[in-house]
């Protein structure tokens, strides 16, 4: 069989520090059967400088000046544009191990190319410094899937999966954070996919002030992530906004209000207190 084409999506906004370095740890890959699908999403730095600097031909550029902006819109986009029947992803500010195509791509064919989903391991640098280990078979990542808790049992920007996948279930773009999230949640509700982790560390997240988990609606998200969570698990409509659901929740069920603001508070304390 012909070693398939992986398509990694790096999409990007104002990456002009970091992003020459994510780029070289692609194209440093043992697996050279590759392309790097890069989304600018309007960029006002010299991001598109710093790319086209580069003269790789597995490298393809594309711009993305249309609505709406943000991360689903973008890896929907690279996706599509994507010529590979394998895609993974970098965010443009990370870096990973030059095997990292390699090790996942064999663990993907072994599982099923078709109908998995494959992470690996993370080191985490700057301000936080740490190895994330998650469990590597299928029924024990699901679990973390519905957990209040210590639900990181698969990290979305490490996965590796099939592109028909990707372009059934896609991204969506209401999801300022937690985009992968709300990806694996729905794929694993479909009973289609299994997932499995790598217990190698090959992806390399790096922890900045910048990080979207020290953004101030970051916790706003999270809520709103589990709460559409919740409405298709009781077949109900989601909403479209998370301003939406406080606002609604505020007016016409003040204890689930007020239990979501109590839930936000704990997570920021545990979060900060890395417990």
């Amino acid at each position: 069989m012909k070693p398939p084409l992986v398509s990694i999506v790096v999409p990007f906004y104002n990456e002009e520090k970091y992003i020459s370095d994510s780029i070289n740890s692609l194209l440093n890959q043992t697996y050279s059967n590759i392309e790097i699908v890069l989304v600018n999403d309007n960029s006002t730095d010299n991001s598109k400088q710093v790319c086209l600097n580069f003269k790789d031909q597995r490298i393809r550029y594309f711009e993305r000046n249309d609505l709406p902006k943000g991360e689903a819109a973008s890896r929907n986009y690279g996706i599509e544009m994507a010529t590979g029947d394998v895609i993974t992803f970098l965010d443009a500010d990370d870096i990973c191990s030059e095997n990292r195509i390699y090790v996942q791509l064999n663990k993907l064919v072994e599982m099923g190319i078709g109908t998995t989903i494959c992470g690996c391991w993370v080191i985490k640098e700057g301000l936080e410094n740490s190895l994330m280990k998650m469990p590597l078979q299928h029924e024990e990542i699901v679990k973390g899937f519905n957990r209040q808790y210590n639900r990181t049992t698969i990290v979305g920007a490490t996965i590796m999966g099939h592109k028909d996948l990707f372009l059934k279930f896609k991204y969506r773009p209401k999801f300022k954070y937690f985009t992968d999230w709300d990806l694996l949640c729905r794929m694993q509700e479909s009973k289609l996919v299994t997932f499995v982790n790598v217990d190698q560390p090959l992806y390399t997240y790096k922890t900045r002030i910048k990080g979207t988990k020290y953004q101030k609606d970051w916790l706003d998200y999270n809520i709103f992530m589990r709460d559409c969570q919740s409405r298709r698990h009781k077949g109900t409509k989601e909403y479209e906004n998370p301003e939406k659901m406080f606002l609604d929740l505020k007016k016409d069920n003040k204890s689930k209000y007020f239990r979501y603001k109590l839930f936000q508070k704990l997570i920021q304390f545990k979060r900060f207190l890395r417990i």
